[in-house]
Formats: structure tokens, C-alpha cells, sequence
């Protein structure tokens, strides 16, 4: 059921913006990098996007467009309730962060009520698209590999990200031709 795609490695990122976290070990799937994010540093390190104004930096526009496309079962008899089938998502913006309601802070909604009302980040970049679990009750899934909370993983174009439901919430990263 759902994606199957082959493993894909998982690169992972410290990242600032969450509170400290203990050093704990990776999968043996995931490499730690040691590259921070979470304040538009990696963001800088691209040259061919700055995601916001600030500080006398210039602002840019990703040329890049990626979507997160729906590939789970899409099937709600777990729930025990009637709930919408989340669709496709363009990724718009240099963060996304994933909800259950959209609100000031959510900015991509996926209504199912497995989703934790602030359930993962996005760090959206030409070259890549880091998730970051932001401690979901569910969890966070990247090909089969939960995330550990706070910690900034790469999802690779054509691999699967789960968002706490593995039948609603089941998304393939895909890159948009323009």
C-alpha cells in the first residue's frame, strides 16, 4: 500500500530554530552533515536563491517548484470518521510548516486528525527540500524511517514522506518543469 519507492539515503541537519536537543544516534540510514538551518543560512549557501529580504540581503525567487503529490491509499476506515482526502501541494515559500488547520503558523493544512496541529517543517530550496519533524504525536516518516524530532532530513525528489498517517497522509516529492 501506499509509495514504494527504493530507500533513499537520508542526509540529516542540526537546526537552530528548534530548542537544544540531546546528541542521540541516527539510523545507520541517516548521515549526520553538520549543516545548520533554520535562520536562511542554507538558504545563502545556494547561489541561486535567497529566500527573504532581510539585513541588507537581496531577494530572489526559487526558480525551482516542487509538489508533494497524495500516492497513499488514500482510505479513512482507521479513522472511524468521514474525513477529506488531502490533495496535491505546490510547495510555495521557503518554509512550509505542515498542520492539521491552517493558522498563522500553518501554512500547508492537511485535515486529517492524525496530523498534529503543527506536525513538520519545510525548508524549500532549488536544490533540495528538508523536512523536520517538529515533535508530532504521530511522527514523520521519510521512505519508512521515522525522524527524529527537531532534526532536518533531505527529501530527495521521487521519495515518499509520511505526515503521521500512512493512508491520508503519504506524499511523493516531485519537481515541477516550468
Amino acid at each position: 500500500p501506499g509509495c514504494t519507492r527504493p530507500r533513499a539515503r537520508l542526509r540529516t541537519y542540526t537546526m537552530l530554530a528548534m530548542c537544544s536537543i540531546a546528541s542521540t544516534r541516527l539510523s545507520a540510514k541517516a548521515r549526520l552533515r553538520g549543516v545548520s538551518i533554520g535562520n536562511s543560512s542554507a538558504a545563502r549557501r545556494s547561489p541561486s536563491a535567497v529566500v527573504r529580504q532581510s539585513r541588507g540581503e537581496s531577494l530572489r525567487v526559487f526558480a525551482a517548484r516542487w509538489l508533494l503529490k497524495n500516492c497513499g491509499p488514500k482510505t479513512i476506515e482507521h479513522l472511524g470518521e468521514d474525513v477529506e482526502i488531502p490533495c496535491d501541494f505546490e510547495l510555495k515559500g521557503p518554509r512550509v510548516v505542515v498542520g492539521r488547520q491552517a493558522s498563522e503558523s500553518v501554512s500547508l493544512e492537511i485535515a486529517v486528525p492524525t496530523v498534529s496541529g503543527a506536525h513538520a517543517m519545510l525548508e524549500v530550496s532549488d536544490d533540495a527540500v528538508m523536512v523536520t519533524d517538529l515533535s508530532s504525536t504521530n511522527g514523520t516518516f521519510i521512505e519508512g524511517e521515522e525522524l527524529q524530532a527537531g532534526i532536518a532530513y533531505e527529501l530527495e525528489e521521487g521519495s515518499e514522506v509520511i505526515f503521521g498517517d500512512e493512508f491520508l497522509a503519504c506524499f511523493e516529492l516531485l519537481k515541477l518543469k516550468n
